[in-house]
């Protein structure tokens, strides 16, 4: 008979700590917007579970609202078919609080396309990107995501493929190099700098044999680096 108190006092704990976890009912989730190319958008993989904003989208749960406007092919050069600027009215539609920006791995291209020579364009293109996202009633915090790795000698790999990666790992580190360089110019506007080469330059078992696209996990692993982020910046945020 003594215990009763002793168990009724450990369900309310428990019962307390249930109701803490849930989301305030009423509340607005948090609107997260995921603008990019074909690493954003999922390809390779289930792009509705295995993408890195759906695997983001279960690690952040009910609270928030994730949504995946990339576009497999998509470079942030303005003359892309597709490019950046074509992600912006979902974005400013879908009014996010925290937006997650990664293009450049299309922008190395030049073989089938016209795409490296217009590098020297890759700055101003960005400035129209984060400054619209900015600009929106919402504020949001803007990360800034340098592209992810690429491997030019995977298992499985044509030699032509080898080739054409080969050529553009060079170029993809002068695209990082411009990401850091452009986030910094805007750090007091409420952008940062998010590597997610550097959880992946390690990790080439993570990626498809195109040296390029990555497996679930890889994706997973985008969705992991990126969730504390996620969450600090809307804890900052009130939400």
């Amino acid at each position: 008979m003594q215990l009763r108190p002793m168990i009724s006092l450990r369900r309310c704990l428990a019962f307390a700590v249930t109701l803490a976890a849930l989301p305030v009912r009423g509340a607005e989730p948090v609107r997260v917007a995921c603008l990019g190319d074909s690493i954003t958008a999922g390809a390779k993989v289930n792009a509705a579970t295995e993408s890195y904003p759906a695997h983001l989208q279960r690690m952040l749960g009910a609270g928030f609202v994730v949504k995946n406007l990339g576009i497999g092919g998509a470079s942030m050069w303005h003359g892309g078919k597709p490019n950046a600027a074509q992600e912006l009215p979902g974005a400013t539609s879908f009014a996010p609080q925290i937006a997650i920006v990664m293009f450049g791995i299309n922008d190395t291209r030049s073989r089938d396309v016209d795409y490296w020579s217009h590098f020297p364009e890759f700055e101003a293109d960005a400035t129209k990107v984060l400054d619209t996202l900015l600009a929106l009633p919402t504020k949001p915090r803007v990360f800034f995501c340098t592209p992810t790795p690429n491997f030019a000698n995977l298992p499985g790999m044509p030699e032509a493929r080898s080739a054409n990666v080969t050529e553009r790992l060079p170029r993809l580190a002068q695209v990082r190099e411009k990401v850091r360089e452009i986030a910094k110019t805007y750090a007091a506007r409420g952008v940062q700098l998010v590597d997610l080469h550097a959880p992946l330059e390690k990790r080439p078992e993570l990626f498809d044999p195109d040296g390029s696209h990555l497996k679930p996990d890889g994706y997973k692993l985008l969705a992991e680096t990126l969730r504390p982020l996620v969450t600090e910046a809307a804890a900052k945020a009130g939400k």
